[in-house]
């Protein structure tokens, strides 16, 4: 796993426990079952990286979310 990758993944689970849901807020999309579809956010995350050490490249936004489980 890349440094961009283990940057990627922790940024997901910040975003996860820490973020905005707007659950309870007038949304307009939708399920294919017609329930809405509410999303958790999280504004101005910003991610640095020293490009003499490596090219930030993340593999794992590939995989989806599953890795932010663990």
């Amino acid at each position: 796993m890349s440094y961009a990758d283990k940057i990627f993944i922790d940024m997901c689970k910040d975003i996860l426990e820490n973020g905005t849901s707007t659950e309870g807020e007038k949304v307009r999309p939708k399920w294919e079952d017609g329930s809405f579809a509410y999303t958790i956010k999280q504004f101005g995350v910003v991610n640095r990286y020293d490009l003499s050490k490596e090219f930030p490249a993340a593999d794992a936004a590939a995989d989806g979310a599953e890795k932010c489980h663990g």
